[in-house]
């Protein structure tokens, strides 16, 4: 495939269909605003996490949308709050003068319109500043749910790994049941037992492969990609675990409320507002907001707890099977075991081993979850 990415949305579909090689997009900033490095590294056909936020600001179809929008509304001269109101204002106008005394139900419908565009002039806090902050507080969102895509993706497919893995398990163990079977060790029913395991198994591995793709689409037209497209999907960075005992959400909770979005709109809201009881209502919403904030912050920090909890008890439960498998490893070579029993042992040995990187990716997702709660996505309630 090309080197470049290309700006798109398509269905997913089972069977991927190849239309030729990407062609080159155009990106949301200048030529000029990135060093050439940074752009080759954006365009080339390889998805890094740490270049998540730059593909989403690039290459997301939703942000372009958005910045083209915020420079239609400087062209319209939508800037200030009075601009805004100006705006309302002449919508109430325009529905005066369409009333004519010729058509009483017309005219009502005219005299509605004019008092409620009347209404949201005077209680209007819109201005450029806070429609900027909305979009930016989209975007952040939609590098947050890329991260969260790409996270999952990996999961994925570590489940995948397992139910491969199982699934040798139950043909080994159906092949088991059919010798017990010649040897009259066994019922029938026993066999048709170990052959619906296999079947079940390869029905949840259809599903898995079907739910990998899926998510390795959303993520190519997410980050600007075609749904089709062929790239490399590099692995999520290891856990800074050093880091994860400094995590302090009564140190963190200043800068989450500093940098919270949704805080940062209502308190300029605030400042526009013209009327008393909207300013009342806005003050009672920041208060609620930053106390959301807090509890959202300390939420998060326990589910970093949690999953650290749960990794360092994986990691434990791997090292104790991993000495097991060397005694079953060394059994085996004496003929002391039997290939079945080896068989499962060794299926028990990689299962504990998927689990490792897969509780590793779920703490992962906690630390990035509390670091953009610190960040300005902490959820306000409201």
């Amino acid at each position: 495939m090309g080197n470049w990415k290309l700006i798109g949305t398509c269905c997913l579909v089972t069977v991927l269909t190849f239309s030729g090689p990407a062609m080159k997009a155009r990106a949301g900033s200048p030529e000029f605003a990135r060093t050439p490095d940074e752009w080759e590294k954006l365009r080339d056909n390889v998805m890094e996490y740490d270049e998540l936020a730059g593909l989403i600001h690039e290459y997301n179809v939703t942000v372009q949308k958005n910045q083209l929008d915020l420079n239609d509304k400087k062209k319209d001269d939508l800037v200030t709050r009075d601009q805004y109101a100006q705006y309302y204002r002449d919508a109430a106008s325009d529905a005066r003068s369409a009333i004519s005394g010729d058509d009483p139900v017309s005219d009502a419908k005219s005299a509605v319109s004019a008092a409620k565009a009347d209404k949201e002039a005077d209680v209007s806090t819109e201005d450029l500043e806070i429609y900027r902050l909305t979009y930016d507080q989209t975007e952040a969102n939609l590098v947050a749910g890329a991260q969260t895509s790409m996270i999952s993706y990996f999961q994925q497919k570590y489940e995948l790994e397992r139910s491969m893995i199982n699934l040798e398990l139950s043909e080994a163990e159906y092949q088991a049941a059919l010798a017990k079977q010649s040897a009259g060790m066994t019922t029938q029913v026993d066999v048709f037992t170990a052959q619906e395991n296999i079947q079940n198994s390869r029905g949840a591995i259809d599903k898995l492969r079907a739910s990998v793709e899926e998510t390795r689409q959303k993520l190519c037209v997410m980050l600007g990609w075609k749904y089709n497209d062929i790239i490399e999907i590099m692995d999520i960075p290891v856990v800074d675990m050093e880091r994860t005992g400094l995590i302090n959400p009564e140190t963190d909770k200043e800068k989450a409320i500093q940098n919270n979005y949704t805080l940062k709109i209502n308190k300029r809201k605030m400042e526009n507002a013209s009327t008393d009881i909207t300013k009342e209502t806005l003050k009672r919403t920041i208060s609620s907001n930053e106390q959301n904030i807090n509890t959202v912050l300390i939420k998060d920090y326990q589910a970093v707890l949690q999953t650290k909890a749960a990794y360092e008890k994986a990691v434990g439960e791997y090292n104790l099977e991993s000495k097991n498998m060397d005694i079953a490893q060394q059994k085996y070579q004496l003929l002391m075991l039997s290939p079945f029993d080896y068989q499962r042992q060794k299926n028990t040995y990689n299962v504990k081993s998927i689990a490792v990187k897969s509780a590793e990716l779920t703490l992962y997702q906690a630390v990035q979850t509390y670091d953009n709660a610190v960040n300005g996505l902490a959820s306000t309630g409201g």
